[in-house]
């Protein structure tokens, strides 16, 4: 890991992805994933995997009007990234995906990137209650990548500012909006 100064944006990186392991309970699930191995050899996701985890992703976050997908923002990237921090959560990731594939094989005799959506969204709905805390991490991961990209904060017109600073100027209110209301009998009983 790099040992140079973590920003804030770094560290509350690294916060939130504990915090996601520990609130999933996956800090368990290691056990489970001893006899995941990853054909590459190392502790990253293969491109297959990744290929994998971009469908998954998008089906969570699927493309809609002029929002992108989530793989179109760069959700993939994210993780990876995370993993380069974090290479202890490898494991987690390795076999969130070799589940789903193998659920996809049993399900459906193919691979789950050849899948069209209707078949994706099964696999991934038998994961999700098979496998509520792996889901829960997929789920997860998702929308902190998605929710965190500047690209989403353009358009969703979200303006992010930073911790300590006083935020966006408000608008005076205008005492004017509650004259109606001013001028309304009570419309309760008085006791």
């Amino acid at each position: 890991m790099n040992n140079s100064k973590w920003s804030r944006r770094r560290f509350t990186k690294a916060v939130i992805s504990a915090q996601t392991l520990l609130v999933s309970g996956v800090l368990t699930l290691p056990l489970a994933c001893v006899d995941t191995k990853n054909p590459e050899g190392d502790s990253s996701l293969s491109s297959s995997q990744q290929m994998i985890l971009g469908f998954a992703m998008d089906e969570i976050i699927p493309e809609n009007g002029k929002m992108p997908s989530a793989s179109k923002i760069g959700s993939v990237s994210y993780v990876l990234r995370i993993l380069g921090e974090l290479p202890a959560l490898s494991p987690l990731f390795i076999s969130l995906v070799d589940k789903i594939e193998v659920r996809s094989i049993q399900q459906s005799n193919s691979s789950f990137s050849k899948l069209n959506r209707e078949k994706r969204i099964t696999i991934l709905t038998t994961v999700e209650q098979t496998e509520p805390q792996l889901f829960k991490v997929l789920k997860d991961f998702t929308y902190e990548s998605y929710y965190t990209s500047g690209e989403v904060y353009e358009l969703i017109k979200y303006e992010p500012y930073p911790t300590g600073s006083s935020g966006p100027k408000m608008e005076s209110f205008d005492e004017k909006l509650l004259d109606r209301v001013k001028n309304t009998p009570p419309m309760y009983t008085k006791i």
